[in-house]
């Protein structure tokens, strides 16, 4: 299942943006749209690249520390604002001080910054990620952290003034934001003058000397959650204003919850969960249900027509495709599924997004008719990828037969399994859960 395998692993691809694939790998039958969106609904704020929720006491570090900067500053590559030196010097500064006792699992931009110390050449835009915006600290925590209101804008928020006090006393750096002075005003002022220094030349200025490196391992590494910190973290996760996130959330961190995750089967997690919910959140684990049924009956019909086509060095007709089990088993079920799916996802409002995607789903087909209909969906799809449209994984023949194209041999058919296709938050939030203490032991 290539596009959810992706999905979830492009942060650790982070040396590619994937998005720039020239045949456009991700999200082939355009199933992740829609899951995406009731993925929002259920966890604001929390997307699956996250893992680590003390990034947002680092953002609220950095914003603490380019609050002197215009809006507008830009470095003299013409494109890395303030936050973003920052981020080079707090990622150089960790892989610099990485110990084995203290693992960097999860920093955005790890290997990048490793490769590039090793070439002996500046951290830069030039040396590192792609797009930092989308798969940078910054970037993969922004949303959350606008959300729980630590950072809005590059500025702190209330939740980001209140972390960072509670930072500041407990690393013993008073004078850093929150008082006029204090050792930690010094180390503001160090850490401002590496990111002007920084802005002006366009990349890292400081040598493996410096001592602010060790900063970054002492006060800001991932692993390192003070109770302060973690407590009001948590008690920002939980608010139920956002209720469906925080019902998630503890029953996912009571023994019950976390029994129910040992096999991180999302889908088993959900079913266990439903007793808990309130009767709207039921209705969107419903729609999630139904919709997730519809996507993997899809995707693994799809991965089975590669699967068959790769068996072949000559195009196949459609009549062959036909006979897969799997296709039958569409052709017969998923007419019948797509108006209960579009159903349930309309108190959502995404059953006009739905029906527009898949409207050719709606009407039953012979299977070799479906099969076509199922190939043509995904050429649609491809085509209309921005900005100019991505090649899709088939040629089709005049004669109106369909050859796989090499770039997308199969070994193997779809999973055939209930798992979902996409994934709806509770591994982040099982991640942020054990960082800030939260798991009922």
């Amino acid at each position: 299942m290539l596009c959810s395998t992706l999905e979830t692993l492009s942060p650790l691809l982070n040396q590619l943006d994937l998005r720039e694939s020239t045949e456009g790998y991700l999200d082939p039958l355009s199933l992740y749209a829609i899951a995406d969106s009731l993925g929002v609904r259920l966890a604001p704020g929390v997307r699956e690249r996250q893992s680590h929720p003390r990034y947002l006491t680092a953002m609220a570090v950095a914003a603490a520390v380019c609050a002197s900067f215009d809006e507008d500053t830009v470095a003299s590559d013409g494109v890395s604002p303030p936050w973003q030196v920052f981020e080079w010097l707090m990622v150089e500064g960790l892989v610099r001080t990485q110990s084995e006792d203290k693992p960097l699992v999860g920093l955005p931009g790890r290997d990048k910054v490793g490769r590039t110390l090793k070439d002996k050449v500046p951290v830069s835009a030039r040396t590192y990620l792609k797009t930092p915006s989308v798969f940078g600290f910054h970037g993969v925590y922004r949303l959350l952290a606008k959300t729980l209101d630590v950072v809005n804008e590059d500025r702190l928020g209330e939740l980001g003034y209140r972390l960072l006090s509670a930072w500041e006393k407990a690393q013993g750096l008073p004078g850093f934001y929150t008082t006029n002075s204090g050792v930690g005003q010094s180390v503001r002022q160090m850490l401002q003058t590496a990111v002007q220094e920084g802005l002006a030349a366009g990349h890292v200025t400081r040598y493996p000397g410096w001592r602010g490196w060790e900063f970054f391992n002492t006060h800001l590494h991932p692993n390192d959650f003070t109770h302060e910190e973690a407590q009001l973290i948590a008690i920002a996760l939980l608010d139920e204003v956002t209720p469906y996130r925080e019902q998630t959330l503890r029953f996912l961190t009571s023994r019950e919850g976390q029994k129910a995750w040992v096999g991180r089967d999302e889908r088993e997690f959900h079913q266990k969960l439903r007793p808990h919910a309130t009767p709207d959140f039921t209705a969107l684990l419903d729609a999630i249900d139904h919709y997730e049924t519809f996507s993997r009956m899809l995707q693994d019909a799809f991965d089975d027509c590669l699967y068959h086509l790769s068996q072949y060095r000559h195009p196949q007709d459609f009549k062959q495709l036909g006979d897969l089990p799997s296709i039958k088993a569409c052709s017969r079920d998923i007419p019948k599924l797509y108006r209960t799916v579009s159903d349930a996802l309309s108190p959502f409002n995404e059953s006009s997004r739905f029906e527009t995607t898949f409207r050719r789903f709606a009407d039953p087909l012979p299977p070799a008719e479906w099969a076509e209909t199922l190939l043509d969906h995904h050429r649609e799809v491809q085509n209309n990828k921005p900005p100019n449209g991505r090649a899709p994984w088939l040629d089709w023949f005049a004669n109106g037969k369909v050859m796989v194209r090499a770039g997308y041999v199969r070994e193997e058919g779809g999973r055939h399994t209930a798992d979902y296709v996409h994934a709806y938050r509770t591994m982040p939030l099982y991640s942020f859960a054990m960082d800030l203490g939260m798991l009922s032991s």
